[in-house]
Order: C-alpha cells, then sequence, then structure tokens
C-alpha cells in the first residue's frame, strides 16, 4: 500500500492542506505495521519520525513508578503523535503501545522539514501551528486526567 495525498488528508496534521500540497510529503511517507502488544517507541528513545494512524489504537503512557505506567491518552485513526521529532531535544518522553494490531503512516521529522518546510516556509508555518494545537490539547487532556486523579 503506498500513502496519498488523500491519505495524508485524513490526518489530523495535515488536514487543512490542500491535497495538491501534500504531494510531495506523501511521496516520504511510509506505511508500517506493528502487533499488539509492540512498542512504537519507548522513553529516552531518539525520536526521528512522526506517525499518523492509518489502523488500529495505540496508548501514549508515561512511567509512573518503577516498572509501572499509566495511559495518559489513546490515539486512534486520523491522529498524530510522536511529535518530539519535530521539537527538540528529539527525544520521546513517553512509551506508545499498540493496543490492536496497528498501521502507521511514518514520515521521518528531517525530510519534511528539509525537504519541504525549508522550501515552502508557508507550509512549514502551518503545520507547526497544527502540531501546536494538537500538544495543547494534548496538555488539556492530561490536566483534566491528572484533576480527576486528584479527586477519586
Amino acid at each position: 500500500m503506498q500513502v496519498t495525498p488523500e491519505l495524508l488528508k485524513g490526518m489530523n496534521l495535515f488536514e487543512f492542506l490542500k491535497v495538491e500540497e501534500l504531494k510531495d510529503i506523501a511521496s516520504l511517507a511510509k506505511i508500517e505495521e506493528f502487533e499488539s502488544g509492540d512498542y512504537v517507541f519507548k522513553e529516552g528513545d531518539k525520536a526521528e519520525k512522526i506517525y499518523l494512524v492509518l489502523e488500529g489504537r495505540v496508548a501514549v503512557e508515561i512511567e509512573v513508578g518503577p516498572g509501572k505506567r499509566m495511559v495518559v491518552y489513546t490515539e486512534t485513526k486520523g491522529k498524530m503523535f510522536g511529535y518530539p521529532s519535530l521539537v527538540k531535544p528529539h527525544v520521546f518522553t513517553t512509551y506508545a503501545r499498540c493496543l490492536d494490531k496497528v498501521k502507521l503512516i511514518t514520515i521521518k521529522a528531517d525530510d519534511l522539514v528539509e525537504k519541504i518546510f525549508k522550501k515552502d516556509c508557508r507550509r512549514g508555518y502551518l503545520v507547526m501551528n497544527k502540531l501546536a494545537e494538537i500538544i495543547a490539547q494534548k496538555l488539556k487532556e492530561t490536566r483534566m486526567q491528572l484533576i480527576s486523579l486528584a479527586h477519586s
């Protein structure tokens, strides 16, 4: 299966771009498959790719004690995760564990920045602005979860 501009248009990170603007991004993308229970990445791993969920669910977890993890959110079809690949210091601070058999669209962050964003600053700005919105939403969700835990 090949990544098409239409597939990328269905992903939250790129939904606002025109199909025409997604052609060169699609050429950088690959599809990777994982089994249920597999880790896409672990805390401390170097962050080199962004991930877009095509099929399945991925739990994003934090370590809350020795060998103990807590799910902070679950990514489903159309959602992006792995933003540390686009933000310094480019190291994952969470775990991403597949809850099902998962298909992900992956894009090397360096390729996205060097081949697309540096040549088309407008697109780079728009995508990074959308990324900021996604991160802000994740922070809000995590805050609500912490409030809920504090009251239980």
